[in-house]
């Protein structure tokens, strides 16, 4: 059977790919439509057979002309104009708004939540008590703003735009007496704050999720912080000036966040049950992530056993749920008998409600468009087609918005659809599916000869079977037999689905999360079924809970009996070491030719010659094999690289010798978290994780040869745990620092995953490939102080051939003239003079003197610090000094990551280093 429109909306897709790395004129683009179309009539006339290469192209340029047309959000030109870092009052609207959150006592305010670090409403609030901190989100819509000029300061009336909003985090701090006295701040409500608001921030590094992107995909221009509670010259930081609007959008959001709130309180109604059907507060997060899509209660520790066995789509709001609901409303009103036609518009309304109460997502819309295109098609057509629906479907979706092609779970929907659409579904018609429907009406032995051999064989056996069984009890022989014969092949196409979406998925998993899911299979074929329970249990809860919530523990009770069972699967299989397995993100051509082979067994699996099955599961696998594949490091053949990485205000370093040895030095770190191992409550944040991890893998590392620390601070060492644990580095190297609470675990880390822990002092010379490292600091006579302390940095040397990069951790005067008098005593094997300088204490002016300076005299100098962070890093003082003797030097706050290439004569800037081609 035909299916052109999904062979066009694959042609209209590399279009929109296509123009995402060339630039074509629109107006070309629709010039070149008339030839092609003469083209093609004249293909139909004369060659009809090669009609299919001018519609190909045809669809190409349709689909790279949609995608150089396509309206794209970006900042507000007013709004940005006013964000520049001045407190201003601001009078706006309230258009969408999160639920209170309690912030952990020991947490600083998360930098990516809160960019403007060096506000004083963000360094309030990490002072602000050392109990307990309240926090919500809001988006603010302005409709006036305060313009100061020389002659003027005045409220000036802003202009409505789609991307003119506000994000601002709220946080209410104890009071005297240790109490939060919050007032939640509604969707509809019209406010003035008093708020220092900046552009988004985000780490500019390559592979690196970009948050100021995301935020102007929302319509959000700036962000800010506020203390609720604050006053200024009694003039309040925040007052409310009007009632909740009654727009849909915001009785929605309401309704939203009052389900969330009933959900998190179902562990008080079910406290009195047992254990499997008590509910927990992590119970509770994940119901209200599967019902609400609110994801603020999901710990990175509660998703870690999901994400490692590739069913996080499972507790979270996705296409998979809106289906589930879809099937469950559409067989309920097919077993009231209801008419085809009313069926059809129920499901549709009923999951489109769904769909718009949980926020109507992307991957929601997307999935609800699916499931409406195909239950009209059920209506309209007879004889269908589901790869023709999934074209139809994928051609309105990427014409509608050509940028969410390059959106993850875009990406992973349609090739799950496509592979039990193209592959599965053909495979399986001709094997297991049509043996099912010989399993019926055994005794009907007319049916036979219609049939093909083997399948006329397989009906004759089982009815031999049968007639054997019959004097025991011919219900069993000819009712239970067939049944189980059934229900074993019906297990059978459940397991073959789950294998081919698996291995079609393993391709963006290992893309987008650097994850080989090994328990995926087991997970999802035992789980899949739970969510067809779960989920209508859930919604019924959530339906029990809006109407009495009392009443509410029966529902309760089931549904987390439920998620316990599914939740315990997960756990157990997350936890071997086997389920955890990262791996670097694929070059360029492996997913090209990876798509290619995805795209043969879709057409091997519909032919119909002897081996085309077997084929087209070879070319799955193979696109498994190919996307998987290593390989090399992506580096400088003929240079020592050196990478200063955008991590904020912290270090994180990373050397590449020529013959591809590696080393990273620090791992960064955020908010001053202590992120340790063996913390219960980890941060939504994890700088190693989210930060490092993707850079490292995005240069194709799969494993680090070396880890150093310098010092045990937060800002150097707050990201290695997730390092050690993704990279399985062959040695950690530690000077010399005291004990503590994070420093052990990390320690502990290291020896759980079996990393040799090596401890470097002065003198020390390590060879690593064609480098060679010189440990200057700490001193083997060297003893710590109770607390850690920048001048317990580990200093290093590294060089190549004629160039060398110093290392100075986080090093101060002292051990600055400790490391120049080590040199003047003869005692040293090499001197200080480096090619490359990594300034110390990312350029406060307590490192990097004069004598010092003038002793290394580098020609190059990075600085590791964050963009307007609270300490005025790098100091102008430092700046000055560098610019004096000549130094040329670069910071991440302003240039992002930076790389340089010490070929062993000279160093030269590699572009593109910071994601910016």
């Amino acid at each position: 059977m035909l299916i052109p429109l999904f062979y066009a909306a694959v042609f209209f897709l590399a279009g929109i790919v296509l123009a995402h790395f060339v630039y074509f004129r629109p107006g070309l683009l629709l010039a070149s439509l008339l030839p092609l179309a003469v083209i093609a009539i004249a293909a139909i006339a004369r060659a009809p057979r090669l009609l299919w290469l001018p519609l190909a192209v045809l669809w190409l340029i349709l689909g790279a002309w949609s995608a150089e047309t396509e309206r794209l959000l970006a900042p507000d030109p007013a709004l940005l104009s006013l964000s520049d870092g001045l407190t201003r009052t601001v009078e706006g609207t309230v258009t969408d708004a999160g639920l209170l959150r309690e912030i952990d006592p020991t947490d600083e305010i998360d930098p990516v939540a809160l960019p403007d670090e060096n506000s004083d409403d963000a360094a309030s609030a990490n002072a602000a008590s050392p109990t307990q901190k309240l926090a919500q989100r809001i988006d603010l819509e302005p409709t006036a703003a305060e313009v100061v000029t020389d002659t003027s300061d005045s409220l000036t009336p802003v202009a409505h735009a789609d991307a003119a909003r506000l994000r601002l985090t709220v946080i209410w701090p104890a009071n005297a007496k240790g109490a939060v006295q919050a007032q939640p701040i509604t969707c509809g409500e019209t406010l003035r704050v008093v708020v220092r608001f900046l552009p988004p921030d985000t780490y500019r590094d390559p592979a690196v999720w970009n948050r100021a992107s995301y935020l102007e995909g929302q319509g959000i221009t700036a962000t800010g912080s506020i203390i609720a509670t604050r006053r200024d010259a009694d003039v309040p930081r925040l007052t409310l000036l009007g009632n909740p609007g009654t727009s849909a959008a915001c009785l929605l959001n309401r309704w939203r966040d009052t389900a969330s709130a009933r959900l998190e309180s179902l562990p008080s109604l079910t406290r009195w049950l047992p254990r499997p059907l008590r509910a927990t507060s992590e119970d509770a997060a994940m119901l209200t992530a599967m019902l609400t899509g609110d994801r603020s209660y999901l710990t990175r520790g509660l998703r870690a056993g999901f994400e490692r066995t590739g069913s996080f789509h499972l507790i979270v709001v996705s296409g998979l749920h809106l289906a589930i609901l879809a099937g469950c409303v559409f067989a309920l009103a097919r077993r009231l008998r209801l008419p085809q036609l009313p069926t059809t518009i129920l499901t549709i309304v009923i999951t489109l409600a769904y769909a718009l109460f949980t926020g109507f997502a992307v991957p929601a819309q997307r999935s609800f468009w699916m499931i409406t295109l195909y239950l009209v098609g059920r209506l309209l057509y007879r004889d269908r087609s589901p790869l023709n629906a999934i074209g139809f479907a994928t051609l309105c979706l990427a014409t509608a918005s050509p940028r969410s092609v390059f959106d993850a779970s875009f990406q992973m929907t349609l090739i799950s659809v496509a592979a039990i659409a193209g592959i599965a579904a053909p495979l399986l018609e001709r094997t297991l599916h049509i043996r099912v429907k010989a399993t019926r009406d055994l005794r009907l032995i007319s049916l036979d000869p219609a049939l093909p051999p083997r399948i006329a064989q397989f009906r004759i056996t089982l009815r031999l079977l049968a007639r054997h069984l019959e004097p025991i009890s011919p219900r069993i022989a000819w009712k239970a037999l067939p049944f189980l014969v059934r229900s074993a092949l019906r297990l059978g196409e459940l397991l073959f689905v789950t294998l081919v979406v698996e291995l079609a998925l393993a391709l963006p998993m290992a893309v987008y999360f650097h994850r080989i899911t090994i328990y995926a299979l087991p997970v999802n074929l035992f789980i899949l079924p739970l969510l067809g329970l779960l989920l209508p249990a859930a919604m019924l809860l959530l339906l029990v809970l809006a109407i009495w919530p009392p009443a509410a523990a029966v529902p309760g009770s089931l549904a987390v009996f439920l998620l316990h069972m599914s939740v315990g699967l997960v756990r157990r299989l997350g936890a071997l070491s086997l389920g955890d397995l990262r791996v670097p993100e694929p070059a360029a051509w492996q997913i090209a030719a990876a798509l290619l082979l995805l795209l043969l067994a879709v057409l091997l699996a519909r032919a119909r010659f002897n081996l085309s099955r077997p084929m087209a599961f070879l070319a799955l696998v193979g696109m498994v094999v190919l996307g998987l594949w290593p390989r090399p490091v992506d580096h400088p053949a003929s240079a020592m690289l050196f990478e200063a990485i955008d991590v904020g205000q912290g270090d994180s370093l990373l050397l590449i010798t020529p013959d591809g040895k590696t080393l990273l030095v620090d791992g960064g770190g955020i908010g001053y978290q202590v992120v340790v191992a063996s913390s219960k409550s980890q941060p939504a944040f994890d700088i190693g994780e989210d930060v490092v991890s993707p850079v490292l893998w995005s240069r194709g590392i799969r494993r680090l040869d070396a880890v150093a620390l310098t010092h045990a601070h937060n800002d150097h060492m707050g990201g290695l745990v997730a390092i050690l644990r993704n990279f399985h580095p062959r040695q950690f190297w530690v000077g010399n620092n005291p004990p503590g609470l994070a420093y052990n675990a990390l320690l502990q880390e290291a020896a759980e995953i079996g990393v040799p822990v090596r401890s470097l002092r002065q003198g020390d010379s390590i060879e690593l490939g064609q480098a060679e490292l010189r440990v200057l600091a700490p001193s083997r006579d060297y003893r710590p102080r109770s607390q850690p302390g920048n001048n317990d940095s580990l200093v290093l040397q590294a060089r190549y051939k004629q160039t060398s990069i110093l290392l100075e951790g986080d090093a101060e005067a002292p051990l600055e003239h400790a490391l120049l008098a080590h040199q003047t005593s003869g005692e040293s094997s090499g001197g200080l003079e480096s090619t490359v300088l990594k300034v110390g204490h990312h350029g406060s002016v307590t490192s990097t003197r004069p004598e010092f300076l003038a002793k290394v005299a580098p020609g190059w100098a990075v600085i590791s610090c964050g963009r307007r962070n609270r300490f005025g890093h790098p100091r102008p003082e430092i700046l000055a000094e560098l610019e004096a003797a000549h130094v040329r030097t670069l910071s991440t706050d302003t240039d992002g990551a930076v790389c340089l290439a010490l070929d062993g004569k000279s160093v030269t800037v590699q572009q593109g280093c910071n994601g910016i081609p």
